[in-house]
């Protein structure tokens, strides 16, 4: 009974006063924000809800308090509202870290240690081993958290209830695995990446540009072609149409046809040398321009008024 008590009577000296009194803190690091009026404000308020029985919230405001302006005392008011709400190894965690801020005096040592013993014999373990055998670059996760090497294979503590472990690995397809874990229960989970995804590292497909290059040049030579073949047609219609008409521009039935056609393969001519020296151009553009994995060969465009020419230029 006398021990009961004296627990009581720690945990009332540690828990029950809204007091963040500490011994002298370190100095704050160049990106860590203090602000100690605000972190007793949320301390204050955290009590509040601690007495309502909120645990929920009131960890939410302790955690904050802590962030703030860490503080033994706040800590130690975490942990018992972690404990509370289930959440056993952040609890025995915060009350080692309370135990390691306070002086070495402090009669609320006792208590915290009391505390971190009882949680030991009720923490949930969980090991997590990748099997021997996997690929390199097989990366392992616990509930999002990233294992190393080092915490692989070993028991660490958790909080009880279900824990998500993901493999991932460049190339293959993640693959998770929902283990539950009870409290004073130890799991042994085994993993290892999923399958091969056979669309993971693909290219998109596309064309090359020397292809490309080639394509539109091809199609310029047949628009040159073309605008070659009316060419030597429209001179043929020119011969008929001046046989065919008179100085007055007068023309047989012959004549008037042959002047029709010609309109047309005028027509045709234009657009035959248009295409041609387009594509021609911008075929040996794409050509030329395109990575050259080895020397080749290109055609340089030659076109005139009454021919068109290609040439071969390049290395063999």
């Amino acid at each position: 009974m006398m021990k009961t008590a004296g627990l009581v009577l720690a945990c009332s000296l540690a828990l029950s006063a809204p007091v963040r009194a500490e011994a002298p803190r370190p100095a704050p690091s160049a990106d860590q924000v203090r602000d100690p009026a605000t972190a007793e404000a949320l301390f204050r308020q955290g009590r509040q809800a601690m007495e309502a029985k909120n645990y929920q919230e009131a960890s939410q405001k302790f955690a904050e308090s802590q962030r703030l302006d860490p503080a033994a005392g706040t800590l130690m008011n975490l942990a018992t509202c972690e404990e509370k709400v289930g959440r056993l190894a952040s609890a025995w965690q915060h009350w080692k870290e309370a135990i390691d801020g306070l002086p070495a005096n402090d009669d609320r040592i006792t208590f915290a240690g009391s505390r971190v013993e009882d949680l030991e014999k009720k923490l949930p373990r969980l090991q997590v081993t990748l099997l021997k055998g996997a690929p390199e670059g097989a990366k392992v996760f616990r509930d999002e958290i990233e294992l190393g090497p080092a915490g692989q294979g070993a028991p660490l503590p958790v909080d009880p209830g279900p824990h998500t472990i993901t493999v991932r690995m460049p190339g293959h397809f993640s693959k998770s695995t929902t283990v539950s874990v009870a409290i004073g229960e130890q799991a042994i989970v085994d993993v290892q990446p999923g399958a091969v995804d056979p669309s993971a590292g693909a290219a998109p497909v596309k064309a090359p540009t020397k292809t490309i290059g080639w394509i539109v040049g091809g199609i310029g030579l047949a628009g040159v072609g073309t605008a070659a073949v009316s060419g030597m047609m429209l001179v043929g219609v020119k011969r008929t149409v001046s046989d065919n008409c008179n100085e007055s521009k007068v023309c047989n039935q012959d004549g008037i046809d042959a002047a029709s056609n010609g309109k047309k393969l005028l027509i045709v001519n234009t657009i035959g040398w248009a295409v041609g020296a387009v594509g021609l151009g911008v075929g040996a553009y794409l050509i030329l321009s395109s990575p050259k994995s080895q020397p080749a060969a290109v055609l340089a465009p030659s076109v005139g008024p009454g021919s068109a020419s290609l040439s071969c230029v390049g290395h063999f």
